[in-house]
């Protein structure tokens, strides 16, 4: 026991650095925690030397790995969006898992080992793909979507392949008819598990969250998890499986936000104990016995999934660079194949060679993927930049001249084109997403369905005839491109790019852009300006202080921030006295009264009286006010303030 406890200390002190190390150069943990499993391990430098201990590691950290991912599994949302994810996630699986499952079965695997071995090989790194995805903003581009589901149905497909597994370890015992009645077996013993679960764990949590003790809820959630796990192992489950059930019932609990909390800190610390158990278990001596066979295998796999994810978006009638990019992505195997191959190990279906060739493959083809992820958007833009059809010359739209070509077709292109034809000005939408482009169809708008980082697709667009272009998509690499094959194309042409990080402004001005306006900036701004004009602040100075700030903002993205000088120019415009307007409504109280029946006595001043576009600077007092007329008040933010309060409510308010 004192020994399982240094193993579990030694792998805290291992973690906690490699997360900082991975954070800061921006990749994600799970590849530090698979090398540091190496180097620590038995077959490595042996701070944990105690093969058994280990492989208890590997176990706790399955149970408790698979129970965090059920907390964030949840099955009712997942449903709600099973026949989105369907599609090219379904056909990726099919011919992945099929393909791989015939080919080594064609090099002697027996039927059922074959089986599980294209499983394992058509899961791919949710962890790894996911984390990249994001911290690059690219959730919302065509390829991000399209990883994204993929992903969640291989997520999906999980349980029942680990139901899968235990059967086919038995599959030459037992006879097909057997196998199938086990397999409903098993897939009975999960639905019972679940629903029964569902029936008393809402009732007991609520009982036990009444209580109001934060302890209890914990204890008892660290209970759901040791009785399922035992149950699913006395009706012939694992108890990874167990795990996993128990986090997907409480994920769909009302009180899963509080309990997620309580969880999620020790959540990093659970995928570290599973990945470095998995690192720790590598035998290094058989990749170095054999290592050009190792990486011909890895070349082998990552290249095959790389085509028939490929295959898989081509057929769904994904674009050509958009299919390339996603198979780019997907081409590694996942943690998900190392859980289910280290339950594959302990069932007997795979002996244990077969099983460190497979971590080889894993590790290698999860290492490389960064790497790939950088290079899949840049690389595909490279390739297909490179072929020229004259088709698509001879399609040039010669009827659009001095028009605004809208690149992207997502909410701000929406919105943009709405405002376009409202003021009759030409303009026509390029969008690479068939939705999008049908969308756009159906709503009347000219449109052309291309890849905008596309020479051919620009002057199909009539770029060189075009006063303006707007690029408003997701992608950064693309839009970059794009900009520059723009400018490359019509030197005259105005470029205005939306991007979403402020980090990113720079580099697009030097590719070419005239305006970059990034939304975390512009959404900042708006939210000021909001709140100056709820405190009376006039138009005019919150225009010249949103013009100080992008100018000076602007500067602050390449590395500048406000001088001395700019800061007393906005400390001036905040302090300074300051004019208002203040329209008179029909039925207002003021209608009918002269400016001496008015009293204003704020502190502000009534300057001028506009009616019908005509001034009447310095009104006497007996000027009478009327429907229609617009007051213009002189004074300070406070006394301003308080004068519209005054007008707007009547005598009865004290403005003094």
């Amino acid at each position: 026991m004192v020994h399982l406890i240094e193993d579990l200390a030694v792998l805290l002190l291992v973690s906690l650095p490699i997360n900082l190390l991975f954070h800061k150069l921006k990749l994600p943990s799970v590849m530090g925690y698979l090398i540091a499993g190496v180097v620590i391990g038995p077959y490595g430098g042996q701070l944990i030397d105690d093969i058994e201990s280990v492989k208890h590691l590997a176990e706790i950290g399955v149970i408790l790995l698979l129970f965090v991912i059920g907390l964030e599994f949840s099955l009712t949302r997942l449903l709600k969006g099973l026949v989105s994810v369907c599609g090219i996630g379904g056909l990726q699986l099919a011919l992945t898992a099929g393909t791989v499952g015939w080919i080594v079965h064609l090099y002697g695997f027996a039927q059922n080992q074959s089986i599980a071995l294209g499983l394992l090989v058509a899961l791919s790194s949710t962890a790894i793909v996911l984390k990249m995805i994001t911290d690059s903003a690219e959730i919302d581009t065509l390829h991000g979507k399209l990883c994204i589901g993929t992903l969640l149905f291989q997520d999906l497909c999980v349980v029942p392949i680990m139901l899968l597994v235990p059967l086919l370890a038995k599959a030459g015992a037992i006879s097909h008819m057997e196998f199938f009645f086990a397999m409903f077996q098993s897939v009975a013993a999960v639905v019972a598990i679940f629903f029964l679960s569902k029936l008393i764990v809402p009732s007991m949590l609520a009982w036990i969250a009444h209580t109001g003790n934060k302890e209890h809820l914990t204890l008892s959630v660290i209970f759901i998890i040791l009785i399922t796990g035992w149950v699913s192992h006395k009706m012939g489950l694992t108890l990874a499986m167990g795990a996993l059930i128990a986090g997907m019932i409480i994920s769909d609990s009302e009180y899963n936000h509080q309990i997620i909390i309580d969880i999620l800190p020790l959540r990093d610390y659970f995928s570290s104990i599973f990945f470095i158990s998995v690192g720790m278990l590598l035998q290094v001596g058989v990749f170095f016995d054999s290592v050009l066979f190792c990486l011909a295998l890895v070349a082998s796999v990552i290249l095959f999934k790389m085509f028939l994810m490929f295959l898989s978006c081509i057929l769904f009638r994904t674009p050509i660079r958009i299919s390339l990019i996603v198979g780019m992505r997907l081409a590694q195997i996942g943690e998900f194949s190392l859980i289910i191959a280290a339950i594959s190990l302990e069932q007997g279906l795979l002996n244990n060679y077969q099983y460190q060739v497979l971590l080889v493959i894993s590790i290698l083809s999860m290492l490389v993927t960064p790497l790939m992820i950088q290079i899949s958007s840049r690389l595909s833009i490279w390739i297909f930049s490179n072929m020229k059809t004259e088709e698509s010359k001879d399609k040039k739209d010669e009827a659009l001249n001095e028009h605004v070509i809208i690149s992207g077709y997502g909410l701000g292109g929406r919105t943009l084109a709405k405002v376009l034809k409202e003021a009759q000005i030409p303009f026509m939408v390029l969008e690479l997403s068939g939705e999008k482009v049908k969308r756009a169809l159906t709503e009347g708008l000219t449109t052309h369905y291309g890849d905008c980082t596309q020479e051919e697709t620009l002057l199909r667009a009539g770029v060189k005839r075009a006063r303006m272009i707007v690029y408003a998509i997701n992608d950064q690499v693309s839009t970059e491109r794009a900009v520059r094959l723009t400018r490359k194309l019509n030197q005259d042409i105005k470029i205005m790019v939306r991007t979403r990080l402020t980090s990113q402004v720079e580099e697009l001005k030097n590719a070419g852009a005239d305006e970059v306006i990034p939304e975390e900036f512009e959404t900042s701004i708006e939210i000021f300006c909001r709140v100056l004009r709820d405190y009376r602040i006039p138009n005019n100075i919150i225009e010249q202080q949103v013009e100080l700030i992008r100018m000076e903002g602007y500067s602050m993205f390449r590395g500048l921030s406000l001088n001395t000088e700019s800061l007393k120019k906005f400390s001036t415009y905040l302090t300074a006295t300051l004019t208002e307007s203040f329209f008179i409504l029909e039925g207002s109280w003021i209608c009918g009264k002269t400016l001496a029946e008015i009293n204003i006595s704020s502190g502000s001043t009534i300057i001028a009286v506009v009616r019908n576009n005509q001034p009447h600077p310095n009104p006497e007092a007996e000027f009478l006010i009327l429907s229609g007329d617009i007051l213009i008040l002189f004074g300070s933010h406070m006394q301003l303030n308080k004068a519209i309060h005054y007008l707007q409510e009547g005598p009865s308010v004290a403005i003094n």
